[in-house]
């Protein structure tokens, strides 16, 4: 089986050319947490991140740098879709709704983990920063990725096309 899995993933999937997947990823806030953390192991400027879904495309995030003696408490707003037309990969975006002195800060000082820039008060995360290989390749059948915000979820519609 994983010599035929990997023949598949190999020939960039057109074994199965015309699937087509329409998906909602419920993703709870402890599961979004849970990986934030897991991305930051070994980061020596950020000592611990914790994310609050709220609805409206709204997160709160308690940010604690190892650069300053206290946590900020940041509010944002995430963009409904993925940015799959920017440069080399997709892109997340985000807007700071408040401390937005600390965005231009942030910029000036540029000490986020690679992929995650701040340009003023907009955060941008470069999804493919953080994948592997595969994992690219599997991005790459992606056509689009729509976020929507409930309480505490962030709701994922992902839309895949095998062409």
């Amino acid at each position: 089986m994983e010599a035929i899995f990997r023949r598949i993933i190999d020939n960039h999937f057109s074994d199965l050319a015309g699937t087509t997947v329409d998906a909602a990823i419920p993703v709870p806030q402890s599961l979004l947490n849970e990986i934030i953390a897991a991305a930051l192991q070994g980061n020596k400027m950020i000592d611990a991140c914790q994310v609050a879904i709220h609805a409206q495309n709204q997160l709160s995030v308690t940010l604690k740098t190892s650069l300053l003696p206290w946590s900020l408490h940041l509010k944002l707003k995430l963009d409904q879709s993925i940015d799959f037309a920017s440069f080399s990969s997709p892109k997340l975006r985000a807007w700071l709704e408040n401390n937005r002195l600390l965005g231009s800060l942030g910029s000036f000082l540029n000490e986020l983990p690679a992929g995650i820039k701040l340009y003023g008060n907009q955060v941008v995360v470069d999804l493919g920063s953080f994948l592997t290989q595969e994992q690219k390749q599997l991005l790459d059948l992606v056509k689009s990725v729509e976020i929507r915000t409930q309480e505490d979820t962030a709701i994922i519609h992902v839309k895949i096309k095998v062409e």
